[in-house]
């Protein structure tokens, strides 16, 4: 695998892709909005920027759990989507290869199917496991198309078209599919697409309807967020580009989780005027909620400010927040190398993808530090690793 440097991978990250099981008491409270009953229970997180001296004590919140080294074979580009379900990895990276693998590492099957005939895609713009069906489901933008394929072997099945929507993101939960509506400049005339949030249970017929799309937001084309929907296990979170509202995503009810007040947060009217992006990035501002992941009684996230992105870790039990720190920092955590990565919950473990390009920074930077999965570990022909760990 090509090898980059961490600075450039996190410049990418900032340019072009420019959490609910413990509660205190609140209070309840449901209106009807559009086709989803609305549920108010949300629960205010502050962020601060100035405590980044208790991310030393990580060991004491978290634990390394395990390693899942994937098979050198193919050698994958770089990671643009990971899913667990039923003790399955499958990835997509950016040369639009699907890979399952199973939790020791082995290739159980590949999708590389690139063209127009049956069973072959254009682009893997979103993909999610129907865990009803036992499905792999791959939105092709390109042809508007959904591919259907065995989550057990990766066998096509069928293709559907959709016409309409053009989600930038998918999930399925509880049943049905959600799909993230970013705009409806494809579709101005129909208001059934005037919607952030798209619902349906068969995947191409929408029959709920949540969000209505600000015209502001919509019309500027920078999107911080580095995805909307965040599958924790039993639980299927969302929050909207620009959003600081956690929302729980059900069949029936979209349920306000978390309030989470950044530090300076970003003020509407950047957003009324279209700010540059670039000086957006570069500003005071915090903004961009991403990568929400919730287990047990910790709770993850992350946000740009100033040129960075940060990560927070939050206990919930105690409602205080342990560390807030910059990703690719200049020494990182070697008990919980992780923090800056957590991409999802499984079994009730947060989960990272440890790149070839941050195994070959750590090697070099604490040798004496590194366990031992990777004391051969060759970052041009092996793959990424991925690490449990577990609260404590």
């Amino acid at each position: 695998m090509r090898i980059k440097s961490i600075q450039i991978i996190l410049l990418v990250c900032l340019l072009f892709s420019v959490a609910c099981s413990y509660h205190p008491k609140h209070t309840d409270f449901s209106i009807q909005t559009s086709s989803f009953q609305i549920y108010n229970q949300a629960i205010p997180i502050t962020v601060s920027l100035n405590n980044d001296e208790y991310f030393n004590q990580l060991g004491h919140y978290l634990k390394l759990t395990s390693y899942v080294k994937l098979a050198a074979e193919p050698l994958l580009a770089t990671l643009r989507q990971i899913q667990i379900e039923d003790d399955r990895i499958y990835v997509v990276d950016r040369l639009n290869r699907m890979v399952c693998y199973d939790m020791i590492g082995k290739v159980i099957f590949q999708i590389h199917a690139i063209g127009n005939g049956p069973g072959e895609y254009n682009e893997i713009n979103s993909f999610t496991i129907n865990s009803d069906r036992n499905e792999l489901v791959i939105y092709d933008n390109i042809r508007s198309s959904l591919l259907y394929y065995s989550a057990d072997n990766g066998k096509f099945l069928k293709s559907e078209k959709l016409e309409n929507p053009n989600p930038s993101e998918m999930a399925f939960f509880d049943g049905r599919y959600f799909y993230n509506n970013r705009d409806h400049k494809n579709y101005p005339n129909d208001s059934l697409y005037h919607y952030s949030l798209l619902s349906s249970r068969d995947g191409h017929n929408i029959e709920k309807t949540c969000f209505p799309h600000n015209d502001d937001e919509e019309a500027y084309r920078f999107s911080p967020s580095l995805q909307t929907f965040y599958r924790n296990d039993n639980k299927l979170y969302y929050c909207k580009n620009f959003d600081h509202i956690v929302y729980r995503l059900n069949r029936d009810s979209v349920i306000s989780c978390y309030n989470i007040a950044l530090p300076n947060p970003l003020p509407t009217r950047e957003i009324e005027k279209q700010a540059d992006e670039y000086s957006l990035l570069n500003s005071d501002y915090s903004f961009g909620i991403s990568n929400v992941f919730e287990s047990d009684h910790l709770l993850y996230f992350r946000f740009f400010n100033k040129r960075f992105i940060h990560n927070v870790l939050y206990n919930l039990r105690t409602n205080e927040q342990i560390c807030c720190v910059k990703s690719l920092q200049e020494k990182p955590n070697p008990k919980v190398p992780l923090l800056d990565i957590i991409n999802g919950v499984y079994k009730d473990q947060f989960f990272g993808i440890l790149s070839p390009d941050f195994i070959q920074y750590w090697k070099e930077k604490y040798p004496s530090d590194l366990p031992d999965i990777f004391r051969d570990y060759d970052a041009s022909s092996d793959n990424p690793v991925i690490v449990f760990c577990s609260p404590f």
